[in-house]
């Protein structure tokens, strides 16, 4: 097939890498551009795809190479920078989370991409899990009745490795925040996108483990309430053993238990999905529906000990140049970006200022939020 999309790479590490090969894959695609600072990095990686060049530059790459759209896989604080340029290069943009750091990036980023009909998205594979679709399905058909409340816990592990492996890893100004805004904002996009839009979020965040040698939250809760009047809890940390940990602690038999999602409705129906390890593809752990009691087994038995990278990015990279190629919106979108950044933020300012803040966020709050993070040296 002739190609007909020309797609860049910015960021050539380990997901940048994911991004390239699951682009390079696709029919009627052609990589042409892998664009990282270290140019001997880029070439490294564009020396295993016939066609494509490498950059240092992602100004000088748009203006080069003749793109469609990039994809961006850089560290947190390098994404708004990349995705702008894209935009105002009319170049779609799919970038991984979070969006930006900074709500007003974010805000500026969905704002120009909507007026120019550029598309843009944000990374949130999992919401292709299968699990995940047979969810969001039968809330969808009504079989829960009104959705009446959900609750997310993302119990997770993280050693001093981990943060230590990339100097960007744990701090406000080079991560721009902890286990919400890294991990558990997966699965934050997974709530609204199942319940609605979010009205207001209240919670707090503590970092009682990983204090040592980072800054930002390894524990965080919060209430989230949605359009429809459900409440969902959320609860999170980064304090467990052995999860998703440089070097597992021998000494510990039990792993994290990654990450579980339920949504319960009013006609007396439950569904939820269980990732356990993390980074497993998660299975249908709580469908509650009469008659359909074997389908559980079913879906274990076909679903279960799989790994969900870097399939599911898969999955997303090809609807997003689907949706380029026919000019229509990718199934997730920045703006879905900008949603899950505001509740994660206002946790962050709910605690600051101890009280619960409405979404979507004021000018003022979000100036707010940002005063709390992005300013953090």
């Amino acid at each position: 097939m002739t190609a007909d999309l020309r797609v860049a790479v910015v960021g050539c590490g380990k997901f940048g890498t994911f991004h390239a090969e699951a682009a390079a894959a696709l029919p009627g695609v052609q990589l042409a551009g892998l664009c990282s600072r270290t140019l001997a990095r880029a070439q490294a990686l564009a020396d295993r795809f016939p066609g494509s060049a490498a950059y240092d530059s992602v100004e000088r790459m748009l203006a080069e190479a003749d793109l469609d759209a990039v994809l961006i896989a850089t560290p947190h604080k390098q994404h708004f920078e990349p995705a702008m340029h894209a935009v105002e290069a009319g170049v779609a943009a799919l970038v991984e989370k979070p969006l930006t750091t900074s709500l007003a990036e974010a805000h500026q980023l969905v704002t120009a991409a909507e007026q120019a009909g550029v598309a843009l998205g944000t990374v949130f594979q999992r919401r292709y899990f299968p699990a995940a679709q047979r969810m969001r399905e039968a809330i969808s058909q009504g079989r829960l009745g009104r959705v009446a409340a959900a609750h997310l816990d993302a119990l997770l592990g993280r050693d001093r490795a981990y943060y230590e492996q990339d100097a960007w890893r744990g701090s406000w100004a080079g991560e721009g925040g902890g286990v919400l805004l890294t991990m558990a904002i997966h699965y934050v996009d997974m709530l609204n996108w199942m319940l609605g839009t979010p009205t207001s979020v209240h919670g707090s965040w503590a970092t009682l483990k990983h204090g040592d040698y980072i800054d930002v939250e390894d524990v965080a809760g919060a209430v989230v309430t949605y359009d429809g009047g459900a409440i969902a809890t959320i609860q999170a940390m980064t304090t467990f053993e052995n999860g998703f940990a440089s070097q597992p602690n021998p000494a510990v038999r039990h792993r994290a238990p990654g990450f579980r999602l339920a949504v319960h409705g009013t006609a007396g129906h439950s569904v939820g999905l269980d990732e356990s390890p993390e980074l497993a593809q998660a299975v249908t752990d709580l469908w509650t529906f009469d008659g359909e009691e074997s389908q559980l087994e079913q879906w274990r038995e076909a679903e279960a000990g799989r790994p969900s990278v870097p399939q599911f990015h898969g999955t997303q990279i090809a609807d997003f140049l689907g949706a380029v190629r026919q000019r229509r919106s990718p199934s997730i979108t920045g703006r879905d970006g900008l949603v899950a950044l505001e509740v994660i933020k206002g946790v962050y300012l709910s605690q600051a200022e101890n009280r619960p803040i409405s979404l979507p966020m004021s000018e003022s709050d979000r100036r707010a939020a940002d005063d709390l993070t992005e300013g953090v040296a």
